[in-house]
Parts: C-alpha cells; sequence; structure tokens
C-alpha cells in the first residue's frame, strides 16, 4: 500500500462557495494548465472514477485510502497511471451550509507500479473544521479522469485512548473490559459521550482498518464470541467522540491477548446399569448428547472402601465397560463423560449402581 503525509501543496490554496463542483474545476484546471503536454490524440479513454474513497479519522490525522483502479471508461485496462490528485476543502464546522468562503487546496502523489492500494494521512487538520476530499487519477498523457465519490470528516480534538485493557476467555469467545479516558489528547477533561471501537488480530501489532464491532460501543465491555478455542487473539480498543456523523478515534490502546478455551463439562452420563457374568461386571449407560465427547471413564469402589477409583487411563468411546477386576463382594461404579477440548472437561458423575460379585476365586 502506498503510503503519504500531506505537507505543501502541489497547488496553491484559494477560494469558492460550491465545494463538489469548485474542487472539480480546480483539479482539472490545475492540471490543465500547471503542466505541460504534448497534444492528445482524441478521443483517449480516461481512468475510471474511484468509488471506494474513504476517510479514518484517528489520532492526530485523517487516513484517506483508496483502490488504485485498473481500467479506463471504455473497459480497457488502465496501465499507465502516473499520480493521483488530491483535493481538500476545509471550513469551519458552524460555517458549514452557510455562504462563508471555503478554503481549497490540492496535492500530487505520484504512483509506483505493482501497488493496489493507496493511503494518504492529512496531519494538517484542527479542531472545529470540516474536511472534505476529492481524489482523481492522473495518466503519464495527463489525461485526468472524473472526480471520486467525496469523504467529509467534521474533526475535533480525540480522546486518549483507553487503559486497564482486561480480557477473560470462555469457550469460543474472549468478554473484554476496559477503563474509559478521563481527558482529551491536550489534557482538557472529557465531558460528552465516549465510544469505542475494538480491533482484532491473529498476529501481534497488525491490525485491520476496521473495528470487529458492527456499530459504535457505548459501555466498556464487549464479548467477541464465535471464535476457534485455543488460538491467540490480539486485541486493541480506540476512544471514539462522535462529531456530527464522524467518528474520531483516540489512538490505539496497548495490546492484549486471549486465548479462547473450553471449560464447560459435558452434561452427566444417565442410566448407569450392572450385570454380573462369569468374567466380570458389565457396565452399560445412555450415550450424551453433546457432539464433542472423546469418551467416559468408569470409577469403581469395593467392599468398605469410601474413595473411589478411575479404572481406565483412557475414555473409552462406547457405552459399556466389563470390570474383570472386581473384587468379591459389594463393588459400586458410577461413570463420567469427557470431552474432546484440550483440557478434556469431565462431567460430574452419573448415579452409581452398586452389585454383588459372587464369582468363585
Amino acid at each position: 500500500m502506498g503510503t503519504a503525509h500531506l505537507h505543501k501543496p502541489v497547488f496553491g490554496a484559494g477560494y469558492g462557495a460550491g465545494v463538489r463542483l469548485l474542487l472539480l474545476l480546480l483539479a482539472l484546471s490545475a492540471v490543465q494548465c500547471g503542466l505541460k503536454a504534448p497534444p492528445v490524440p482524441y478521443p483517449l479513454a480516461k481512468p475510471v472514477a474511484i468509488t471506494d474513497f474513504a476517510a479514518i479519522a484517528r489520532g492526530t490525522n485523517i487516513m484517506l485510502l483508496w483502490k488504485i483502479p485498473d481500467k479506463n471508461t471504455d473497459g480497457s485496462i488502465l496501465k499507465d497511471i502516473k499520480g493521483f490528485n488530491l483535493v481538500r476543502a476545509a471550513i469551519p464546522i458552524s460555517a458549514a451550509g452557510t455562504d462563508q468562503k471555503e478554503i481549497y487546496q490540492q496535492w500530487r502523489y505520484e504512483y509506483k507500479p505493482g501497488e493496489q492500494y493507496m493511503s494518504v494521512h492529512d496531519t494538517d487538520v484542527h479542531p472545529g473544521f470540516q474536511y472534505t476530499y476529492l481524489v482523481f487519477t492522473v495518466t503519464r498523457n495527463d489525461v485526468v479522469s472524473d472526480a471520486s465519490s467525496s469523504v467529509t470528516v467534521d474533526w475535533t480534538k480525540p480522546y486518549l485512548p483507553p487503559t486497564d485493557i482486561r480480557a477473560q476467555s470462555g469457550s469460543h469467545f474472549v468478554d473484554l473490559s476496559w477503563s474509559p479516558p478521563r481527558t482529551y489528547i491536550d489534557g482538557s477533561p472529557i465531558h460528552t459521550m465516549i465510544y469505542y471501537n475494538i480491533y482484532r488480530s491473529l498476529k501481534m501489532g497488525d491490525f485491520p482498518l476496521s473495528p470487529i464491532n458492527p456499530a459504535l460501543i457505548s459501555g466498556t465491555t464487549y464479548i467477541d464470541g464465535d471464535l476457534q478455542d485455543n488460538i491467540p487473539y490480539f486485541y486493541e480498543v480506540t476512544s471514539v467522540s462522535k462529531v456530527g456523523a464522524t467518528a474520531v478515534e483516540s489512538v490505539p490502546s496497548s495490546e492484549i491477548i486471549a486465548v479462547p478455551v473450553d471449560l464447560v463439562s459435558p452434561a452427566r452420563p444417565y442410566g448407569l446399569a450392572a450385570a454380573p457374568l462369569s468374567n466380570g461386571i458389565a457396565l452399560s449407560w445412555e450415550p450424551n448428547s453433546e457432539s464433542d465427547i472423546l469418551g467416559y471413564y468408569v470409577y469403581r469402589k469395593s467392599g468398605k472402601h469410601t474413595a473411589f477409583t478411575r479404572l481406565n487411563a483412557r475414555p473409552v468411546s462406547g457405552t459399556t465397560y466389563v470390570d474383570t477386576r472386581a473384587q468379591r463382594g459389594y463393588n459400586t461404579y458410577y461413570v463420567t463423560a469427557v470431552d474432546n477440548s484440550e483440557q478434556h472437561n469431565e462431567s460430574a458423575p452419573s448415579e452409581s449402581s452398586t452389585i454383588l460379585d459372587r464369582r468363585e476365586r
């Protein structure tokens, strides 16, 4: 992804009234008047307009992103991109929609072959201003595309990020919580509503641009569900200030790692029955209905013993077991179910069954 920062404008600032029309005229006139090129045969296909232009307000800047176009308006493949013209209009938020003049600037960004996306960071932003952006594709023959879709950001100073990020893991979910910030980035106290976004990654420090929450979070907890157990997930949280339709995010919080773990035990087995055989005691029970059952453990106590002993080192996959080492006299049994999680969660004991072993030794 190509990344750039807005610094000095290639073309100077000017003034106008209708943002979209004047931005378009400014961009086209700047390209046509400010650049020298040989005559271009007519007609010459121009690049398609960029339709996925987006803006993310985070930290101390506005990030602008778009996908590199690959076609011309006549359907042919676009191969000769020279760069992009980015145009910005600025006006105080309080004056938006009035006759107050807007300030326009334009920048040129060169294209590096092979890039699929462009990202530009506008760091020259001020609280209380509304910024509107357009981007144009320019070919090596100085043919300019139509204007992209416009994006508008109402900028305000961001909050500090949340602190004390905590995570509790369960089976297929992570329960996140955090403490809210108390001040803006400049240290002034917060007196407005604080919202939050949560970002998740499978790799430390490599987070996507979109949060996992479908809507802004108003509380300080979030349950991220439908995850895979025993896989580490990385999280970071941002504080969000809403200004009109714009969500201005803080810089991210510190990262936290969480690993969902299956800690839910299976239901206890039922229907345990015992019957004597010539070679031991036969046990049977009803199968559990859970889909993650690994098998069953069988326990026995004999005679006057008060403690049960597990008879099988590994869970039996079926629902029958023959105890060939039962002691003469009374033997009491119960079984437990075991799941196939990494922890091998074990159920509570079934009801017990006692039988008298009368075999001659």
